[in-house]
């Protein structure tokens, strides 16, 4: 019996794969404050900014913010990410 081959699904973006996340219910509350910092952080560049608009301490934003997901979504050129 013929069987097509699957179809890849394209890769997700960093900022789909946390609301993709959240639609399915998949995170913590915890994970979803470090994605949530992170993806403010990543938008502002500023611990500063960032803790302004969550109306947190700076000193929290800047322990939750997760590394690897910043440089994803941030890209090695440093650019900030920006929402489309």
């Amino acid at each position: 019996m013929y069987r097509p081959p699957r179809l890849r699904s394209p890769s997700l973006s960093p900022i789909e794969e946390v609301l993709h996340g959240v639609e399915r219910g998949a995170f913590t509350a915890d994970e979803l404050l470090t994605r949530y910092c992170t993806l403010v952080y990543a938008q502002t560049g500023n611990y500063q900014e960032c803790a302004r608009r969550l109306q947190l301490d700076r000193r929290t934003v800047k322990s939750r913010v997760d590394p690897t997901l910043h440089e994803r979504l941030v890209g090695s050129q440093g650019t900030r990410f920006t929402k489309s």
